[in-house]
């Protein structure tokens, strides 16, 4: 997708005329977003691929998450949401994304651990994530022995999982350290909610466990902070599974739509 298609779009959205596109901030599988500017405010313009439906995102979901979020002052509220289009509208957040070495860091892990717990709390409204139904559509959509493997390995994990249900909550579930921002004021904030839906907690532990490979000491550390006290076995063991859950979705992902950065 151009910055002139970019800038088309931009000037049919309500109370954005004269805005101008100030650069492209991601060019990724299933979108394009770019920073822009209306009378001196700052935004963040995100636009759909076609590929966003073909991976089965949820934007009418994402959109009734996001204005409960916001409500609850997790993240800010859109200014313009389009689910059907795929065109979404938020304001920019200045700050830097978090770097894989800054979630090896013990004190950053128990900022990161505060927020999760608030998300955790929050009411669980929205869609159930369905990790066995991306195993599936990802799978058929390659259609090769090794991802019907993954595929395999990834339903006896969820099946031991049911075996053990926690208590849902409402869940980011792409806690990768780009999703995180810094702001300007110091605070944590998360972003790109595309995934968040109603699921096992312990999956958004994992996916900053797993895809930025903390070692068991600092994968404890997080632990115990999102406890708010010393972790035992069962929570390890729940952890532990949701990692192995998160592996196989990230490997079909990958073979799906390219490796992503663990960074």
């Amino acid at each position: 997708m151009s910055e002139r298609s970019a800038s088309e779009i931009l000037a049919r959205l309500p109370g954005m005329a004269g805005a101008r596109v100030v650069e492209r901030l991601v060019d990724g599988p299933t979108n394009a977003s770019y920073r822009v500017e209306q009378g001196g405010e700052p935004f963040v313009l995100r636009l759909d691929k076609p590929e966003a439906r073909r991976l089965g995102l949820d934007r009418d979901n994402e959109r009734i998450v996001c204005r409960a979020i916001a409500e609850a002052g997790l993240t800010p509220a859109y200014r313009h949401f389009d689910a059907s289009a795929g065109i979404c509208l938020r304001p920019f957040v200045a700050g830097r994304s978090l770097r894989r070495d800054d979630l090896l860091d013990p004190p950053t892990l128990e900022r990161l651990a505060v927020v999760l717990r608030q998300l955790h709390r929050l009411p669980p409204i929205g869609a159930s994530f369905d990790p066995a139904g991306a195993v599936r559509r990802y799978a058929d959509q390659l259609g090769t022995p090794q991802a019907a493997m993954l595929a395999e390995r990834a339903a006896d994990l969820l099946a031991e999982a049911d075996r053990d249900p926690v208590p849902n909550a409402l869940c980011h579930n792409d806690l990768v350290a780009e999703n995180v921002l810094v702001t300007a004021e110091g605070g944590l904030l998360l972003i790109d909610w595309e995934y968040a839906a109603v699921g096992n907690p312990y999956f958004d532990l994992a996916v900053i466990v797993r895809h930025h490979g903390l070692d068991d000491a600092l994968a404890q550390h997080l632990l115990n902070a999102y406890s708010e006290g010393a972790a035992g076995a069962e929570a390890r063991r729940r952890l532990a599974l949701q990692c192995d859950v998160y592996s196989c979705l990230l490997a079909l992902w990958n073979l799906r739509v390219g490796p992503a950065s663990p960074d």
